[in-house]
């Protein structure tokens, strides 16, 4: 799989989650605004975009709107997106000095969508920490810097809140497990 060669200084989230996307052949003939607007709620970009807090820019007959990742996705499959709005464009915000990040996700086998996936962007003050797979649509909450103690609380509250699901792949108990195990880890790699 090819990508920019720059991708990994410009949007390194985004260069940690490609390698986990579907298979060689979705990944080298899908697209990110067809993932995006499909909104799988287990699918790398979406999380991705929504940790990143980029936006998706939409356009119809009647104008273009620019919508926050957070506005855009509603819930499984769903979209704020009207029937004749194509998704135009997506915009990933660049690397900022001074910030981290960390992806990682568990999926029945490589390249299967994920029963979680947790990104986290950790700036000087502030983490941004989003889930996906476990519920309806990638969650986000953003806390001050945290460690030890006060991260397992926050990441044990933060499991329950998101309503994780079950299904046929894993339950909920077993999704809230992952989103506090994943989560630390790509909390305390995206601040070192």
């Amino acid at each position: 799989m090819e990508w920019r060669s720059e991708l990994a200084r410009e949007v390194p989230l985004l260069a940690l989650a490609f390698p986990h996307i579907s298979l060689f052949q979705v990944r080298n003939r899908g697209t990110v605004c067809g993932s995006l607007a499909h909104a799988d709620p287990s699918a790398e970009l979406p999380l991705v975009l929504t940790a990143l807090g980029g936006e998706v820019v939409l356009r119809s007959a009647a104008g273009m709107r620019t919508l926050a990742a957070d506005d855009f996705f509603h819930g499984m499959l769903t979209t704020a997106r009207a029937a004749d709005e194509p998704v135009e464009e997506v915009r990933f915000p660049l690397h900022r000095s001074g910030t981290g990040c960390g992806f990682a996700e568990m999926a029945q086998r490589h390249g299967d969508f994920a029963i979680v996936a947790c990104a986290a962007v950790a700036g000087i003050d502030e983490i941004r920490f989003a889930v996906g797979g476990a519920a309806d649509r990638p969650r986000l909450v953003r806390w001050p810097r945290l460690a030890g103690a006060d991260l397992e609380a926050a990441l044990n509250d933060f499991a329950w809140e998101i309503e994780a699901r079950s299904d046929p792949p894993a339950s909920a108990k077993f999704r809230r497990h992952l989103v506090r195990q994943l989560g630390r880890r790509v909390i305390e790699e995206a601040c070192a």
